[in-house]
């Protein structure tokens, strides 16, 4: 938060400056200033306030211009007063949720969908990661006999993560071995999570106790968390922006993109934090970010379930409309998720 005091006349030049660069990329005098906003002093006045400003951090001077562009610092301040507690309109709110109820019930559909409308209302990348379980619980497993001593282990956890494994028997076992064995062992394991599956195979016997320790192990590789995926839009819109045409920032950022990595870069500075995080510029702790604003929040079930919703863009980005955003999309998924989760 935000400490340093400025009155309220620097407190509104330093909002209206950022929105006017926000909106134009271009930097910003004193006459437009004065000319689009109600500020109600002379132009001299607003110079003045302008290099006051500029004196303390929040703006800075432009070698190729006479008008001030922000800096991470001002655009802190601005995010902190004046964007931080926004809510998205009541017609986005109405378009999205009508959107989602056009696609079926699944977890990998509604990240999909949550990345493209994230893209589409901010005007920026998106990025989704699929949910961390910090504690992984078993809906249930289906069986498929592959050949005579090799079937493949289908298990789905509460939140739809779709996981397989093959499991190996010592002697043949039969399609209808295995389909007995399933129905016993979902009615046993349901709900259950990898420690409590851990101590019932251990009163297992034969293909059962197989069954049961594969069931185990595929459910703790789940719960890891080492196969989340981040799903990503709008990169169109980011090689648009004014600030990227000759950039080299891009190159390093589409592979953590195309990769998958970004998450990995992104963890180090993220806090426990229920709401949305911001972060601008130097902000960020990896060099390949610097360029870039970031808004970023939690999704999920609790503490059991939990993936990140994001948006990543220039540092001049709309922060009031992208945390509003963000915020949104984080609550919607988290409402889906534990509908899904506790789905009988």
């Amino acid at each position: 938060m935000m400490k340093q005091y400025l009155p309220e006349r620097q407190r509104y030049i330093l909002r209206f400056l950022v929105e006017e660069y926000v909106d134009t990329g271009r930097a910003v005098g004193s006459q437009t200033l004065i000319d689009r906003y109600p500020l109600n002093v002379s132009s001299a006045t607003v110079r003045n306030e302008m290099v006051a400003l500029e004196r303390m951090g929040y703006i800075q001077h432009p070698h190729t211009s006479s008008g001030r562009v922000p800096t991470d610092l001002g655009y802190r301040y601005y995010v902190e007063h004046f964007a931080q507690s926004s809510t998205l309109p009541q017609n986005d709110q109405i378009m999205i949720r009508h959107q989602f109820r056009q696609v079926e019930s699944q977890l990998e559909s509604w990240l999909q969908l949550t990345a493209s409308v994230l893209a589409e209302i901010a005007g920026n990348v998106s990025m989704v990661t699929s949910p961390h379980m910090t504690l992984a619980r078993l809906r249930h497993f289906e069986l498929l006999s592959l050949q005579d001593r090799v079937a493949l282990l289908i298990l789905v956890t509460q939140e739809s993560s779709i996981n397989q494994a093959m499991i190996h028997f010592s002697a043949p076992v039969s399609q209808s071995d295995l389909s007995s064995a399933a129905d016993r062992l979902n009615e046993q394991f349901r709900d259950l999570t990898v420690p409590e599956v851990g101590r019932a195979v251990l009163m297992l016997t034969g293909i059962d106790q197989a069954i049961g320790k594969q069931v185990a192990q595929t459910l703790a590789a789940a719960e890891s968390g080492e196969r989340s995926a981040v799903h990503h839009q709008g990169i169109e819109y980011l090689v648009q922006q004014p600030e990227f045409s000759n950039s080299q920032e891009l190159g390093p950022l589409l592979d953590l993109l195309r990769g998958g990595s970004i998450l990995s870069v992104l963890l180090p500075q993220l806090a426990e934090n229920s709401d949305v995080q911001i972060f601008i510029g130097n902000e960020n702790v990896a060099d390949e970010l610097r360029g870039f604003g970031i808004v970023v929040a939690s999704y999920g079930v609790g503490n059991q379930v939990t993936g990140l919703v994001g948006i990543l863009g220039p540092r001049r980005m709309q922060y009031e409309r992208s945390i509003s955003s963000v915020r949104y999309m984080s609550q919607l998924v988290s409402d889906l998720m534990r509908d899904l989760y506790y789905r009988a």
